[in-house]
């Protein structure tokens, strides 16, 4: 009968440490929605660039300039090529990197995102800055020598849908994000998002060459320049 009570007495005191935990955890968990409700969520964009945009800049701050490491921008470089997605083109980009740290360009194109459907950047620029703070990282390790880059814009995209002749306007956020090695070639993505949640993520990369002239991107495509 001991035996038995002593059972009791056993798996009562674990229920009971159970339920003061779960308590405890249902508290934390409220809190922490009380503090900030899109905490939970956050986790599953915590590598997209919206959550880094306090990396940019401010127009009347000063940018901090590249490590010993890091490549120095000794001229104002132009970087121009195609985006992919998957192998698919995906419209040509510009990105402009002055000797100041500062980073804008523009994205264009006409391309088929579906075969009934199909995409006209309209608009589409982009202003930022280069960051030294950021280092490079992969399952291998840390590498120094590169210099990270991000700049944010606002897209406008024509979308047409021939099968039944809709034509409507996308709006948004476009960032522009990327690495420069020491042989000044830039690895990139563009990101278009409209509300945070859902993307499109295109790749590029290109070797940087000397620009003197550098537009200033105020919203306009520029096409011309590529």
């Amino acid at each position: 009968m001991r035996d038995t009570k002593s059972r009791r007495r056993r798996q009562s005191e674990r229920s009971g440490i159970a339920l003061i935990i779960m308590v405890l955890l249902i508290v934390v968990f409220g809190v922490i929605i009380w503090l900030d409700p899109m905490s939970l969520m956050k986790g599953s964009d915590s590598g997209m660039p919206w959550n880094e945009e306090d990396r940019i800049v401010r127009s009347d701050e000063e940018v901090k300039q590249p490590k010993e490491e890091q490549p120095e921008i000794f001229h104002n470089l132009r970087f121009r090529t195609d985006a992919f997605q998957n192998d698919k083109l995906r419209g040509r980009i510009v990105v402009y990197m002055l000797t100041d740290g500062r980073v804008r360009g523009g994205w264009w194109g006409t391309y088929k995102t579906k075969p009934e459907i199909t995409w006209e950047v309209v608009q589409a620029s982009f202003k930022g800055n280069i960051d030294p703070s950021k280092i490079y990282k992969t399952e291998d390790g840390e590498d120094r020598s590169k210099l990270y880059f991000i700049a944010k814009g606002k897209f406008l995209i024509l979308e047409t849908n021939w099968d039944t002749s809709v034509v409507r306007n996308l709006k948004g956020r476009i960032y522009v994000t990327g690495w420069l090695d020491d042989e000044y070639i830039a690895k990139g993505k563009v990101v278009l998002t409209s509300d945070k949640k859902s993307y499109k993520e295109y790749s590029w990369t290109v070797a940087g060459e000397k620009e003197g002239f550098v537009p200033d991107f105020d919203g306009s495509p520029f096409k011309v320049l590529f």
